[in-house]
């Protein structure tokens, strides 16, 4: 058994984001690295990541999120844009990939994360008076391209890890048929059943 498979979640992940900051010659601040390091921990089980109850992170759009945010008030707003960065910071750096292998243009989720990062940022300092969170999202916010190279590296170097990755997708799929998800899993190659819809009780 290898030394990293030893590691818990934290360990392992922040070990990793080093590896691949140093490989790449990226200074991260030691704030940011622990952001980074505990995002990847928590989209392991992603299902603990809704913003509501109708509202998962992995099945919602941005911009159905950005509606929320915008039709809240700002305790709701702060917890929306931060999933908005988070989502999208996962998504840009971890499958990039399967960007590159589409249509879809990953600047799309940077600048919509970058962006929730820096509204998060202005609502901690303004309603929540926080600038210590403040400046942490406002460097998140500044930093989002090295953050997600950093995380592209991560994904790359992580071959065991990815297919567990994919495994958890596919779990995932299998509650939601989340067609987002349905065409990641596609992309990877992995066949899935033609879309069923389930019939509706009489």
């Amino acid at each position: 058994m290898s030394e990293l498979a030893l590691l818990n979640p934290q360990d392992y992940f922040r070990s990793q984001v080093c590896s691949a900051a140093e490989t790449l010659r990226l200074e991260l601040e030691d704030e940011l690295e622990f952001y980074l390091v505990n995002l990847l921990c928590d989209f392991i089980n992603p299902a603990q990541l809704q913003i509501d109850k109708s509202m998962d992170v992995l099945d919602t759009p941005l911009a159905f999120m950005l509606k929320k945010a915008l039709e809240s008030g700002p305790d709701t707003q702060i917890k929306v844009y931060k999933r908005m960065g988070d989502t999208s910071l996962y998504f840009a750096g971890y499958f990039q990939d399967y960007f590159n292998r589409r249509t879809y243009d990953v600047s799309y989720y940077i600048s919509m994360g970058a962006a929730a990062y820096e509204k998060t940022s202005l609502l901690m300092r303004n309603h929540k008076n926080d600038l210590h969170f403040a400046q942490i999202y406002s460097g998140l916010s500044q930093e989002f391209r090295k953050l997600v190279a950093i995380l592209s590296a991560v994904s790359e170097s992580s071959t065991p890890l990815s297919k567990r990755d994919l495994l958890a997708t596919y779990s995932r799929w299998q509650q939601t048929q989340s067609e987002n998800l349905r065409k990641i899993l596609e992309e990877e190659g992995i066949p899935l059943p033609p879309h069923v819809i389930k019939d509706q009780p009489s």
